[in-house]
């Protein structure tokens, strides 16, 4: 039996290249105003698509890291992570993401050496459970670079 959910926000526009949006989730807690990137000749603004998929790429992986992590019984203090993302045009018009990079950072209580290997497959664990991560297989080259600190 497969378990099905369903998720949405509504998006609003006004204006054309130089106006703006919001996005709101449907309990209405989250209200995010967005534009076009000044790269895309666009004035920029609070946020724009290209970030708000690497905020999804990146809050997913951290959730999805620190469910395995516990799961494994990593000691983590904390985690962080840093996402970049690549845009470049592409042959047949318009743009897409060529690459997605996350940095994930751990911070674990004692020796962190002690735990390189729990770590290595933790970190590939939770690549592979990820929801956005294997959205995007096989479309966008996505790499994890993890840093850990005691």
């Amino acid at each position: 039996m497969h378990t099905k959910y369903i998720f949405r926000v509504y998006g609003r526009w006004h204006g054309g290249i130089d106006g703006q949006g919001e996005i709101v989730n449907e309990e209405q807690t989250v209200r995010t105003p967005f534009g076009i990137a000044e790269e895309f000749g666009g004035t920029g603004g609070p946020t724009n698509p290209e970030e708000l998929f690497l905020s999804a790429a990146c809050s997913c992986y951290l959730i999805t890291l620190a469910y395995v992590a516990e799961k494994m019984r990593l000691p983590v203090k904390t985690l962080e992570c840093e996402a970049e993302g690549r845009v470049s045009s592409h042959e047949e018009g318009g743009f897409h993401f060529t690459e997605v990079i996350l940095k994930p950072h751990f911070e674990l209580e004692g020796d962190p050496k002690a735990h390189d290997m729990a770590i290595a497959r933790a970190v590939r664990l939770a690549e592979q459970r990820c929801i956005i991560s294997r959205a995007v297989k096989g479309t966008v080259k996505y790499e994890i670079k993890p840093t850990v600190k005691a």
